[in-house]
């Protein structure tokens, strides 16, 4: 039976290049399973790689699509832990934005049954990424001054929400005036637009001149650098994400050598922890899942599309101040 699915054969603008077509999905061979998707979200790695950001490890054509959840529709020989019907985080790789994923049964991680599809499908790349970044680089560091930049984005908020479980009022930084209105009423220490102030020059005031514990950087480019310059001695510029469309600039550690500065990639802690102790994963994952039932890993949603829809999807994806994340229907 054919099935559709996204397809990228040129790296460039989501909105441009991604297209779908009719394809007919493998039989699973030995170790596989063939996940039938239900939901599949749209996130900034996603355009970050059909952009050809990563085009040195990225083979076209592909299927993008890191996070969605799904149901084993079909096992392959030697698969003992899933079966037929089970719902599934089909992790590892992408290809989540398709109707049948053929993928390693070893990165088939089961989904508690008390989650939603839309909390499944938005478990796992924000989720793990904030819950890992809190407690590896703010609980453990004993951090009490942090600052968290895109503040209003999804996992911003959700950052906001982890660092108030652990008795952190953190200050925001956000780049428009909509995104103070979207953080009204959240736990923080201050509130920063940058369009008013610039944000190195408001974290020094605010904190007396000591400048912050750890930057949770979403942003890099000028304005994650000018966050850097403004750590305390000994602080931590962790360094998660690429929203500027810019790096970091590399004269960084030599302007700041007394300050950390941490490239966290969700990708290199999952595989790296996949491979030498499964178990630890599994744990991380039960944990976030707590955290999205209780609404502090929550994430809401701006629209559902069908996959024959994508670039409309996309276009909503691109909209300033959407209020949640895109999600892909993979039903129908």
């Amino acid at each position: 039976m054919s099935r559709l699915r996204s397809i990228v054969r040129t790296f460039g603008p989501a909105v441009e290049v991604v297209g779908t077509e009719e394809y007919r999905p493998a039989r699973p061979g030995p170790g596989e399973v063939a996940v039938r998707m239900l939901l599949a979200a749209v996130n900034p790695s996603d355009l970050v790689t059909i952009s050809g950001a990563y085009a040195s490890r990225t083979v076209l054509p592909f299927v993008p699509g890191f996070e969605g959840v799904g149901v084993v529709e079909e096992t392959g020989p030697d698969v003992r832990d899933l079966r037929p019907g089970q719902r599934v985080l089909p992790l590892g790789s992408a290809g989540a934005w398709q109707q049948t994923k053929v993928t390693d049964g070893r990165w088939c991680l089961p989904v508690r049954p008390e989650l939603s599809d839309e909390q499944a499908a938005t478990a796992y790349i924000n989720p793990l990424t904030a819950h890992l970044m809190v407690r590896q680089h703010v609980v453990a560091a004993g951090a009490e001054l942090v600052v968290v930049n895109a503040a209003a984005s999804t996992i911003g908020r959700m950052l906001i929400r982890m660092l108030n479980r652990a008795g952190i009022r953190p200050i925001a930084v956000v780049r428009h005036p909509r995104g103070l209105a979207a953080l009204a009423g959240a736990g923080l220490t201050a509130a920063v637009c940058t369009a008013d102030r610039a944000a190195g020059e408001a974290v020094r005031e605010l904190t007396g001149g000591r400048g912050a514990d750890v930057v949770l950087d979403a942003v890099g480019g000028a304005e994650g650098a000018e966050l850097g310059r403004a750590l305390a001695t000994g602080g931590a510029l962790v360094h998660y994400g690429l929203l500027s469309g810019r790096p970091l600039p590399a004269d960084l550690p030599a302007a700041r050598p007394d300050v950390r500065l941490v490239l966290f990639r969700l990708r290199d802690w999952v595989h790296r922890v996949h491979t030498t102790d499964p178990d630890r994963l599994t744990e991380a994952l039960a944990e976030v899942y707590e955290l999205v039932l209780d609404g502090t890993a929550a994430s809401q949603v701006a629209g559902v599309y069908p996959l024959s829809a994508v670039r409309r999807a996309l276009l909503r994806d691109a909209e300033p101040g959407r209020p949640g994340k895109v999600l892909l229907r993979l039903t129908g």
